[in-house]
């Protein structure tokens, strides 16, 4: 059986990453990764054939953390996939500086230093499975080459784009820490950015172009792939019917 983690797995994009997996990977168990139980009732009726269940977890909270691994560790003693989806960011309210720090701060916060200490605590989990995965869910914004190339539209969001920018540098510093760790063996943790694209969800008002499902996509086929088949840290998308490779 197969163990994956979905933190912010009961909204948007998180909620369609659960319905894609659990509809296509067999023989899984999803943790649906939610800031409080009472959120999990947004799960049923969903149809999804894989078992799922909730997992309270906050990944701004260190306590949150702690019980979420030490849950997972006593009922599975494994696990197989972390899929670090949550995470959110407001926009400033003004040019005063002092808020804007903030806002800053928070954003890095959630977005990066949060997605950091969760893979951390699930790192001794993730090396008890066959394969352990992670994948990182960043954002095409976050790609330096088209962001320089001016192929994006401009954004509100530039705490957005800086922070999955540095959540793509993360993705690739932990994949270099485990292949140092092997000694220059074959990674046993693969490591993932992928990008679901401009989808509709509430962080953007629903004005995006893409069904949230179809943001998902990218992610399940990296979880359809065999070991060794996509190598670790690399950063992809699916985008008008293509699989392939973000520039970083």
């Amino acid at each position: 059986m197969t163990i994956i983690l979905v933190t912010g797995g009961n909204r948007g994009i998180g909620n369609a990453i659960v319905q894609a997996v659990g509809t296509r990977v067999r023989d899984v168990t999803i943790l649906v990764g939610c800031r409080s139980l009472e959120r999990a009732e947004e799960l049923k009726g969903l149809g999804v054939p894989a078992k799922l269940e909730p997992l309270e977890i906050t990944i701004t909270d260190d306590a949150s953390i702690r019980a979420a691994v030490q849950i997972v560790e006593t009922k599975y003693g494994k696990l197989d996939v972390l899929i670090n989806n949550a995470g959110s960011v407001s926009l400033p309210k003004s040019d005063d500086l002092t808020e804007l720090r903030e806002n800053w701060a928070q954003g890095f916060d959630c977005l990066v230093t949060s997605q950091v200490l969760v893979t951390k605590a699930f790192l001794p989990l993730l090396r008890k499975a066959e394969w352990g995965r992670v994948i990182m869910i960043s954002s095409a914004r976050g790609s330096l080459s088209r962001n320089k190339s001016i192929e994006m539209p401009p954004t509100q969001h530039w705490v957005y784009n800086c922070s999955k920018a540095a959540l793509n540098l993360v993705t690739i510093e932990f994949r270099n820490a485990e292949f140092r760790e092997v000694a220059n063996e074959m990674d046993r943790i693969t490591f993932w950015a992928a990008s679901p694209g401009h989808c509709k969800t509430a962080f953007n008002n629903f004005r995006g172009f893409k069904d949230p499902l179809e943001g998902a996509e990218v992610t399940a086929r990296l979880l359809e792939s065999r070991r060794f088949e996509i190598p670790s840290g690399t950063f992809w998308e699916f985008e008008q019917g293509n699989f392939q490779q973000v520039p970083w």
